[in-house]
């Protein structure tokens, strides 16, 4: 199977402080203690649902399952905002500016640090434009909805990371 990510994309390398320590490409074995950025943005509507996303088939990691918002890898020179903004555009074609305040969590795994962002915005899904590389379908979807879909994904930490987006906003 072919896959749709880039793996000669440049990524900044970071130390457990979060100080950029190098570069790689997505295709490098990263040297031990270095990490490489990701992003995950949730986005709510105005009326509190959730849009969720199915990934493509041609996905390296959890091809076809559900997940939530957009995100992916931060480029070399982006920060976790700039990087969820440009995966929003990118995946759903929404127009969202994500700021540095809207992140709710920073996760240390193997090889990578994810951060984590949520948005609330005026979203309709006749607005949502797939990048059909990336991503196969999206829902916009009530939270219980969004729980029962993303338990049955079976994705670790995602409901986790549901709850604690719609608290912050009020929601749960």
């Amino acid at each position: 199977m072919t896959t749709t990510d880039q793996l000669d994309e440049k990524w900044d390398l970071y130390d457990r402080q979060m100080h950029i320590v190098g570069t790689a490409r997505r295709r490098d074995t990263l040297p031990a203690g270095t990490f490489h950025l990701a992003v995950a943005c949730i986005l709510f509507d105005e009326r509190g649902n959730v849009l969720v996303q199915q990934r493509s088939l041609h996905k390296l990691s959890h091809p076809g399952a559900w997940e939530l918002g957009a995100g992916g890898s931060a480029l070399r020179g982006e920060d976790g905002p700039a990087a969820a903004t440009r995966e929003v555009q990118e995946e759903m074609q929404l127009a969202v500016s994500v700021p540095r305040t809207a992140m709710f969590a920073r996760d240390f795994y193997s090889t990578w640090i994810e951060e984590w962002f949520v948005v609330q915005s005026t979203i309709a899904l006749a607005d949502v434009h797939m990048q059909v590389s990336e991503v196969a379908q999206v829902k916009l979807l009530t939270l219980a909805d969004a729980r029962k879909l993303l338990t049955a994904a079976g994705i670790n930490g995602q409901v986790a990371r549901l709850d604690a987006a719609a608290a912050l906003l009020g929601l749960s």
